[in-house]
């Protein structure tokens, strides 16, 4: 990957809905090109796709739930699959520290949050969780940030 390919990124990242056209403009190159450096990060795996990014709190998700969690026995990754299948989780992290995984998750109201933390408990090897309920979000961003400084 060269300078060029990780402008490319940095544009694709900030808009998702630009145009081979548009970015072959910006880049001073052709569509072609463009075309082609984007097949070869595809097949490279260096881009895994292209979503949208939607606002929870417009589609009714208001409370925003990070949750810790402590493991036994060894089972982490099985307990860990498991709570990844769960609709409302965005992330699962193994962890460094007192606790084993992070989960984030989104829900709609208390009782749904309560219920999910009350199906994780109820998992064989999970030992306790310790639930903490986002109250303002100053900066959320799951992008990687840009991959070369540009000018602003």
């Amino acid at each position: 990957m060269d300078e060029t390919d990780a402008r490319l990124l940095n544009m694709l990242a900030s808009n998702g809905r630009a145009s081979y056209r548009e970015l072959a403009r910006a880049l001073g190159m052709s569509v072609a090109t463009v075309a082609y450096r984007l097949a070869r990060l595809h097949r490279l795996g260096i881009i895994k796709g292209y979503t949208v990014v939607l606002d929870p709190a417009a589609l009714g998700y208001e409370i925003t739930a990070v949750i810790g969690i402590v493991i036994r026995e060894g089972k982490l990754l099985e307990v860990q699959r498991e709570i990844a299948k769960e609709p409302n989780v965005l992330a699962v992290y193994d962890v460094t520290g007192e606790i084993d995984s992070i989960v984030i998750a989104r829900f709609k109201d208390r009782h749904e949050l309560s219920q999910f933390v009350k199906r994780v408990l109820g998992m064989r090897y999970v030992e306790r969780t310790s639930t903490h309920v986002v109250l303002e979000v100053v900066k959320e961003s799951f992008n990687t940030p840009p991959l070369i400084e540009t000018a602003p």
